[in-house]
């Protein structure tokens, strides 16, 4: 099973990453950049999918840290904000996408990553 870093600040939204994410990939959550940055190291996820606006660490030097330890991991940004997008892209994530989203969205746009369609 790949493994899935979830990294969202809003705590019902996490929580349902981790419910529709589990059942078929192994899911890591955290609301907080620096404590996705440990996770990261630590179990070295397939997948990490980030909010860009976090309280502690901007999702874009979250996934700048992921990128310089495993280029090959496809990172799916998150925003609310769609001014943050450029900025995500360019720091190394394979997609952005907008707030809010179906829950049938996350599921294609991860499909996508993995098979290099992004």
């Amino acid at each position: 099973m790949l493994k899935v870093l979830v990294v969202e600040d809003e705590i019902e939204l996490l929580e349902l990453y981790d419910i529709i994410l589990s059942k078929k990939y192994i899911v890591f959550t955290t609301d907080s950049g620096r404590e996705a940055i440990d996770i990261f190291d630590r179990e070295n996820p397939e997948i990490l999918i980030i909010d860009i606006k976090l309280p502690d660490i901007s999702g874009v030097e979250v996934t700048k840290h992921a990128k310089s330890k495993n280029p090959d991991v496809a990172v799916i940004g998150v925003s609310a904000y769609r001014e943050r997008f450029k900025e995500a892209l360019d720091a190394g994530a394979a997609t952005v996408i907008q707030k809010p989203f179906l829950v049938k969205q996350i599921h294609k746009v991860i499909e996508d990553v993995l098979q290099g369609k992004m």
